[in-house]
């Protein structure tokens, strides 16, 4: 036998005894979003159990920063070689959704909307179809001062349901006491949808400001009063969360809102505080919705295991994994899991610090009993920065009673319907060419 004869019966040879080797040369591409080296095990712990169960795939891991991801997705995009799973907040997903970048999970055979809270879920809709596996989820509780509460004679106990008796309570303590009430981390937009106020409308298939209403002038005059009246301080759009906490330590503010990680702060800050904080639920507006951020998973349309992508997702955002995360990590779930539901519903929750208890122990159990009010409210619109920017800018100049409630939801609306109309004839005429 010939030296090249040799040669081609030992090629043909791996090929027929290790098919396995070369179907393992499928790829899905993973990104995630500023998680590595911190919980580097976990991933590659997924990623080996994945890669078990399915042999003829291999999982390539790249973490990147939140920053660069949307123009290296989109390069990648542009150049034809796309990864299959990658993690996006729906800010980042709202132009690639404008420009039918994503491929909707809703096409696969699977229905997974089953295991996730239904409004987190609802977050990735567009247009008829869902488009995203939710993954982790960040919300927020209150911490209150007890002894400010029944020196302004409140019962510290007592819960308070809604928005509206969270103000009444607000001005009773500011006005028995002499002390800032609140200093939310006001986001005017999220207030209207948080009231049941739609931002949009649809006419002639134009979309139009739909805000302008009674119902949202009473939020921005309320807010004007609790500032005239020293409830909530008038520095309170343009201070950030720092500043509402360093004033709550000091107990000069006696309502906090605030993320689970930042209640060790307040227990260190003295043996009084950490006795005196307590925790609730955030009191709600009319929807009964909370805001919060919420991280996804997708798959590009360009992706090429889409099916596999799918199940890969799936596997990453499950109760099953998403119950391990979170305990390495201070997200929340976005998994139904029902065990753990039915027994956070029959578990006693301890606001106070006692028994060994830690504030942020004890704020975990508050935030996943809520979970089912949480909704990410991030607006989702190719000119949602320019939308936004109008809308802080005239809340803002309310805020501060340079101007009234009306005359700012006006400015609002006329700034809007300008910015959309250039969005609605950009959309007509790519309809007409398209028909052409």
């Amino acid at each position: 036998m010939s030296k090249f004869k040799k040669i081609f019966f030992v090629f043909i040879l791996m090929i027929l005894v290790f098919p396995a080797a070369a179907q393992a040369e499928k790829e899905i591409e993973f990104w995630t979003i500023s998680l590595s080296p911190q919980y580097d095990d976990y991933f590659l712990g997924k990623i080996e159990e994945f890669e078990s169960k399915n042999p003829d795939f291999k999982i390539i891991w790249e973490d990147t920063n939140f920053s660069s991801i949307n123009q290296k997705l989109r390069y990648r995009i542009a150049a034809g070689d796309v990864p299959e799973v990658v993690n996006l907040s729906p800010q980042l997903m709202s132009s690639l959704l404008k420009e039918d970048l994503l491929y909707s999970i809703s096409d696969l055979k699977q229905d997974y909307s089953q295991y996730y809270y239904p409004l987190l879920w609802d977050n990735g809709f567009y247009k008829g179809k869902y488009y995203a596996f939710p993954w982790y989820v960040s919300s927020k509780l209150m911490a209150y001062n007890q002894e400010i509460f029944k020196i302004a004679e409140l019962d510290p106990e007592t819960v308070i349901n809604d928005r509206k008796q969270l103000f009444e309570i607000a001005e009773e303590i500011t006005k028995k006491t002499g002390v800032y009430a609140l200093m939310p981390q006001i986001k005017i937009h999220h207030e209207f949808i948080e009231a049941g106020i739609d931002l949009f409308e649809d006419q002639n298939k134009r979309r139009k400001a739909a805000f302008n209403t009674e119902a949202a002038e009473k939020i921005i005059t309320k807010y004007q009063e609790l500032v005239g009246k020293g409830v909530i301080p008038k520095d309170t759009l343009n201070s950030g969360f720092n500043i509402a906490l360093e004033r709550y330590k000091k107990n000069d503010l006696a309502i906090l809102f605030t993320a689970p990680q930042f209640l060790d702060s307040i227990e260190n800050e003295s043996k009084y505080l950490k006795e005196q904080t307590a925790l609730a639920a955030i009191p709600t507006a009319k929807d009964g919705v909370i805001n919060s951020p919420l991280m996804n998973l997708v798959i590009p349309k360009g992706a090429d295991y889409k099916k596999e992508a799918a199940e890969f997702a799936y596997l990453i955002t499950s109760a099953e994994s998403q119950h391990e995360f979170s305990q390495r990590s201070s997200i929340l779930s976005s998994a139904l899991n029902l065990e753990e539901n039915l027994a956070l519903e029959k578990e006693e929750i301890i606001t106070e610090t006692t028994a060994g208890k830690s504030l942020e122990n004890e704020a975990q159990k508050i935030l996943r009993k809520q979970l089912f009010k949480n909704k990410d409210l991030t607006l989702i619109h190719p000119q949602a920065d320019k939308l936004l920017k109008v809308m802080d800018e005239q809340f803002a100049r309310a805020f501060a009673n340079k101007i009234t409630a009306k005359e700012a939801l006006d400015n609002m609306e006329k700034e809007w319907n300008q910015i959309l109309n250039k969005d609605n004839n950009e959309a007509a005429n790519n309809e007409e060419n398209n028909n052409e």
